[in-house]
């Protein structure tokens, strides 16, 4: 029996050894694993063609999260032309998430669709509306649906 002690504790000590350093690195300090995982966005409102009158303020409810840290969300919006730059009225702005936040339940009234713009009315029609979440990692996630200006 203590023969067999003998010859098992060593190779237990080994292999407890070993299985101790698979989470670092040669010099002792630990492995970092690089975070690849994208955000999500579950957008709430406005859903696909929702009319939205002009001169009032935009709904905007969506929930993002992400599996380390969030960092920061954007919306555009633009006239719908299929990739062509208009002088019609656009929007971008970009919110900021404090640290630490894995997840953001977000709820506003933020964005005013104006009924002029630079002096004429602002274009009716449908509009891109493009959400992008960033993590900490730099990681991005998109959404977008249309949007329907109305008077």
């Amino acid at each position: 029996m203590k023969i067999v002690l003998k010859l098992i504790l060593p190779v237990l000590l080994v292999l407890v050894n070993v299985s101790c350093k698979k989470n670092s690195t040669t010099d002792g300090s630990p492995v970092v694993v690089p975070d690849t995982t994208k955000p999500t966005i579950s957008l709430v409102d406005p859903t696909a063609s929702k009319i939205i009158t002009l001169g009032t303020s935009m709904h905007l409810q969506m929930d993002l999260s992400d599996n380390v840290e969030l960092k920061s969300y954007k919306v555009t919006i633009s006239k719908s032309l299929k990739g062509v730059t208009t002088s019609d009225w656009a929007y971008t702005n970009t919110w900021t998430i404090p640290s630490g936040k894995k997840t953001l339940a977000v709820n506003h009234n933020e964005i005013l669709v104006p009924l002029t713009f630079t002096g004429n009315q602002v274009t009716l029609g449908n509009y891109d509306m493009l959400i992008t979440c960033t993590d900490l990692a730099g990681n991005e996630a998109t959404s977008s649906i249309v949007v329907v200006f109305s008077k």
